[in-house]
């Protein structure tokens, strides 16, 4: 047998290899230059989940020049299905505009801009967006938020960064013409108003979540108690909590659905809407 061929059967290798870089990420770049098919191999893997800050342990961060490395081909750029970007980090603004583009392929997005960018409304449109954590008053002019905009046509899960405590149901009644959303959450910001109108109007929603900071985060919302979709929870840690989600872990999304399941099966009362910090 020539030197240069594999000495496992192909399948068993990349199995090896993709088992070798899930345990230990960091080393997938030294992976993929014993040859060109690992790195085939495991570049979906290096490059499915993406963060600008913050990463878990064990897990790499992407800085402005990495993250333009990491998506200079179109073939990588397609596998970054997951991406949390934020301009606190240091990437600026237009740089963000320029990856979007490129990576047409997230579908789980988490965007932090410090000001209004509605040039990057067509990249995000050109998505099969499912799930989308961002302040959308900096997409949109202030005459409002459009959500007939095909940004919005796959979305399921839908968490809002805006500020919402004045905030009026007709200002958010677009919530309702959303054709797959089926979770919300508002952090930070109580809204009853809001979180009325949803609950009401929103035919396929599942689970309406206040990520709440304060004391008794319960004042002010007694009335939505009798519907188990409503839910008062901790606000996680942010880039911890999304970056659990995104590699398969629980979310706050996640034990949302756990705790109501709870209540809808009598293991909690079902009026009891606020989880406690641990």
């Amino acid at each position: 047998m020539a030197e240069s061929e594999p000495r496992l059967p192909l399948d068993l290798e990349r199995h090896i290899f993709e088992i070798a870089g899930n345990s230990h990420f960091k080393s997938i770049p030294t992976y993929t230059l014993v040859a060109w098919r690992v790195k085939i191999w495991l570049e979906p893997i290096l490059y499915r989940v993406m963060v600008s800050g913050d990463p878990l342990p064990g897990h790499a961060s992407f800085a402005a020049d990495r993250f333009s490395w990491a998506v200079q081909s179109q073939a990588s750029s397609q596998h970054v299905t997951n991406l949390l970007i934020s301009t606190c980090d240091g990437i600026p603004g237009k740089y963000i505009e320029r990856l979007l583009t490129r990576c047409s392929s997230i579908q789980n997005l988490a965007l932090i801009l410090l000001g209004r960018q509605a040039s990057l409304l067509p990249s995000l449109s050109a998505m099969p967006l499912r799930r989308l954590s961002i302040e959308l008053a900096h997409l949109f002019p202030s005459a409002g938020i459009h959500f007939t905009h095909p940004l919005f046509s796959h979305i399921t899960h839908l968490q809002l960064r805006d500020r919402l405590v004045d905030a009026q149901w007709d200002e958010w009644r677009g919530l309702a013409s959303m054709p797959n959303l089926t979770h919300l959450a508002s952090l930070m910001s109580k809204s009853p108003p809001i979180f009325e109108g949803a609950l009401d109007t929103c035919p396929r929603l599942q689970v309406l979540i206040f990520l709440y900071v304060e004391a008794n985060p319960e004042i002010g919302l007694e009335s939505l108690a009798p519907d188990t979709r409503f839910v008062c929870m901790p606000a996680p840690s942010y880039y911890t909590d999304w970056q659990n989600g995104a590699r398969g872990g629980d979310d706050f999304w996640v034990r949302a659905e756990k705790f109501i399941a709870q209540r809808n099966c009598g293991e909690i009362d079902r009026e009891t809407f606020v989880l406690l910090k641990d």
